[in-house]
């Protein structure tokens, strides 16, 4: 008989990809891990890890295995959830990992579910899609909200659940004392841009979009922080582009925080793209009455602001 506890080591290194990664997320040594993987192959009796250098990697009999295992854990997840599924109102902690801008946005939402619903604890953490999702997968989160950018839509692992939140409209933004009278689509390539780092999904969208109206961005500023790229646009460094749900309402002059300088207006180009704004979950848990309530009080909290 195989040990549930061992197959979900063998789960979450098939999701993580290193014997580290598997010790840091479930807060045990590497060692341990080796220990606990190696008992499980004994019990399988077959090999289920070759060594590939100083790590390690799955066989065809150890992912076959980690797939076979992930159905398991999710079955015992599932049952475990439609024993809570009729309770009401929701209780007990549901942890939630959103990117930079998401969070700083769900914040009030999040606050007033908690309001609404005295059994319930609603934590939230700050965590990238890519990070978040293999926490996701592990127990770690209960719900991720993540980002799709136009014609790129992630394959979601399995036992994953899927909705959209909301869409957020993408606006090219520079500040108007930058542009001055030039024409920003003719003059794009003749301006400094700020954007997210290559490899970066929004990076590859903002050049694509450029592209297809003539120009190439000449990117001089590159952060993943969305408020940073912002405060560049603020201070006439740079143009952006950037989802709505960063930006001030249209025609508002913002000061920009901690630094000495007027209050900039901003010049903005709706892109007539979209991203959208998602919510994952377990399937296990899709359900379950907290898991509920938080993603409703989320898709409240993604109320867009239209261009006045």
């Amino acid at each position: 008989m195989l040990d549930v506890r061992r197959l979900q080591f063998l789960v979450e290194l098939s999701n993580r990809g290193t014997i580290a990664a598997v010790a840091d997320a479930l807060h045990m040594s590497p060692s341990g891990i080796s220990q606990q993987l190696a008992l499980l192959e004994r019990e399988a009796g077959a090999a289920l890890l070759e060594r590939v250098g100083r790590g390690v990697r799955l066989t065809d009999a150890g992912r076959q295995l980690a797939e076979r295992g992930a159905d398991i854990l999710a079955a015992l997840e599932l049952a475990h959830a439609e024993l809570r599924s009729g309770e009401e109102p929701p209780t007990g902690t549901c942890r939630v990992a959103a990117f930079g801008s998401a969070a700083r946005a769900l914040v009030p939402s999040l606050l007033d579910c908690q309001r609404r619903h005295p059994g319930l604890r609603v934590e939230l953490v700050e965590s990238e899609p890519e990070v978040a999702v293999p926490g996701l997968l592990s127990g770690e989160f209960d719900l991720v909200v993540s980002e799709e950018y136009p014609g790129s839509t992630p394959e979601l692992p399995r036992h994953v659940h899927r909705e959209v939140l909301g869409t957020d409209p993408l606006e090219i933004v520079i500040a108007t004392s930058l542009l001055g009278e030039r024409d920003l689509v003719k003059e794009g390539a003749n301006l400094p841009w700020a954007l997210e780092p290559v490899g970066a999904t929004s990076r590859a969208w903002a050049v694509q979009h450029c592209l297809g109206l003539g120009f190439s961005p000449r990117v001089q500023y590159e952060s993943y922080d969305l408020e940073l790229l912002l405060l560049l646009v603020h201070q006439g460094a740079a143009a952006s582009i950037l989802p709505r749900l960063v930006l001030p309402p249209q025609r508002e002059t913002v000061k920009p925080p901690s630094l000495r300088s007027p209050p900039a207006v901003l010049t903005r180009l709706d892109t007539g793209w979209s991203r959208r704004l998602v919510s994952l979950t377990r399937q296990a848990r899709e359900r379950d009455p907290s898991v509920r309530a938080v993603r409703e009080a989320l898709r409240g909290g993604f109320g867009i602001r239209q261009l006045d």
